[in-house]
């Protein structure tokens, strides 16, 4: 049905005239219902006839009925569970996937460089010219100025163009965590912005103000600062570089590893590359330091195909993972979205139980979190991965008004998955 025809059946079928905004949230609602269970129009509004009861209520409230029987369709655990509060149901306005949206390909090379003129003589832009001798280089004064002077759109968000810089802001700082919950911990070292791989639940979508990846060539300026850093500091700190980008994606043509394990080998860290990938060629020619940790996000293949664009697939990064362990590296695991879905326990169990037949227990850590963004990601998702439907599954608005499951849904997960971890890891 269109637009127009849904409004014009509902109103017909339930005797009442919805106003604009009225309309909007019962249309999400349908729109939702109908992505998550593949039915019809006809035979949703069939399903409203006979449970929505609207015929005990009349003008406005007959509104607030529909909603509530759509709510408790949409949700179906959360229902069964609780009562759901409206105010933490988000419905966003409807909009039509990107026409133009970019699609990584799996093998990444470069249709535009540009390098600012400090950095021109670096060995990143060498190493890039060298693999890509056919890719046009272009001289610009400044990252910054040239965003200006060319805004991009989000269909423009993965496209293959790689801005090698001179980084002047910070490369280290806290994790900001959620405000009002217990901190992470965790140290970030902004090495680049942006990644070769797409994910649909990647929060850099809604962040990032710049079309492509942007690579630091100065990370010895770096490494000059964290020598005070490092004098100060009373106990160990976990450090990685995963959060903006993809730790080890690009590494065979940057070789950053060459430079950050060597560096941070006798520091007071605990030293984490994360990464999606399985490109670990660098890493077996440098010896293994008992403080650094090769790590992987982890999900099952099913969610990799569809929802991690251009990643190594299970098998790869596991094998990846045996590699270096062999080796004598350090190794972790994120399960980090753990992303909810009818048959999630099926799946994710296969996961933790693939990862103990390649590689040997007595890890650096196992993280778990569950799928959670803010509202805007939602939209951006919708339209740059209409065939995604993981934000159709049980996300409501939690405390920080993020997207999240509510929580005896999240307690459901964690207590799984740690009963399926510790049958093969005490």
């Amino acid at each position: 049905m269109s637009q127009q025809q849904l409004k014009n059946t509902l109103e017909k079928t339930f005797e009442f005239t919805l106003n604009s905004n009225q309309f909007r949230d019962i249309e999400r609602l349908c729109f939702e219902i109908l992505k998550r269970e593949s039915i019809s129009e006809n035979n949703l509004i069939r399903y409203l006839k006979e449970n929505a009861q609207t015929q005990h209520h009349t003008g406005r409230n007959k509104f607030f009925v529909l909603k509530n029987s759509l709510i408790s369709r949409r949700f179906p655990l959360t229902s069964s569970h609780q009562k759901i509060d409206t105010k933490d149901v988000f419905l966003n306005k409807i909009r039509d996937p990107l026409g133009d949206n970019h699609t990584v390909k799996k093998i990444f090379k470069p249709t535009k460089i540009y390098a600012e003129k400090q950095i021109l003589t670096s060995p990143l832009l060498k190493n890039f010219t060298q693999k890509f001798p056919s890719t046009k280089v272009e001289e610009i004064e400044h990252a910054g100025l040239y965003l200006k002077e060319n805004p991009f759109s989000v269909s423009d968000l993965k496209k293959p163009i790689v801005f090698i810089v001179k980084e002047l802001g910070y490369f280290i700082k806290r994790c900001p965590c959620t405000k009002l919950h217990t901190g992470c911990g965790y140290w970030i070292f902004n090495l680049g912005f942006g990644c070769p791989y797409d994910c649909s639940y990647c929060f850099l979508q809604q962040y990032s103000n710049f079309p492509g990846i942007t690579l630091p060539a100065n990370i010895e300026d770096f490494f000059e600062k964290f020598d005070k850093v490092n004098l100060k500091l009373k106990k160990p700190i976990r450090i990685g570089t995963g959060e903006f980008c993809d730790s080890l994606a690009l590494d065979h043509i940057t070789e950053y590893s060459k430079k950050l394990i060597p560096y941070f080998r006798d520091k007071n860290v605990l030293f984490e590359l994360k990464t999606k990938s399985n490109q670990i060629d660098n890493l077996m020619k440098i010896k293994p330091s008992s403080n650094i940790v090769i790590s992987w996000s982890l999900n099952p293949e099913s969610i990799i195909k569809t929802e991690e664009t251009a990643t190594a697939n299970l098998t790869q990064r596991l094998t990846a993972a045996k590699t270096l362990q062999k080796y004598g590296y350090k190794i972790g695991f994120h399960f980090d979205p753990i992303i909810h879905s009818r048959r999630w326990q099926v799946q994710y169990k296969k996961v933790v139980d693939m990862i103990y037949s390649y590689v040997e227990p007595g890890f650096a850590w196992i993280s778990l979190g569950t799928l959670r963004s803010n509202r805007e990601l939602k939209t951006i998702t919708e339209r740059r991965f209409p065939k995604s439907d993981i934000f159709y599954s049980e996300l409501l608005l939690g405390e920080d008004r993020k997207l999240r499951y509510p929580k005896f849904l999240r307690a459901q997960i964690y207590e799984n998955m740690v009963k399926w971890l510790r049958r093969h890891d005490k």
